[in-house]
């Protein structure tokens, strides 16, 4: 994915988000308040969702989903591995 699409993307969702949300301002607030922060609620429900699907292709476009085993087998190997590179004995025992 270049730039300008991921650019292109989060304008567009900016954009979709303000179109989806902009109906929640239009009450007046006469008469029965209890709507009153459902309009907050809808743009920070939105916003999150549009931040995770801004995240999710971030990830997908760095390549974090393209193996997703390997962050697990380096940590292993650095458990079982001393800071000179050398194995560790897996089972030595230490007596206090």
């Amino acid at each position: 994915m270049t730039k300008r699409k991921v650019t292109f993307s989060t304008l567009a969702a900016l954009a979709l988000t303000l179109v989806l949300a902009l109906p929640a301002f239009a009450h007046d607030g006469v008469g029965g308040d209890e709507y009153a922060s459902a309009d907050i609620m809808l743009v920070v429900a939105v916003g999150f969702m549009v931040f995770t699907g801004i995240m999710v292709m971030i990830s997908w476009h760095n390549g974090e989903f393209h193996n997703p085993e390997q962050i697990k087998r380096q940590m292993l190997q650095m458990a079982l591995t001393d800071e000179d590179g050398d194995e560790l004995d897996q089972y030595a025992l230490t007596e206090a």
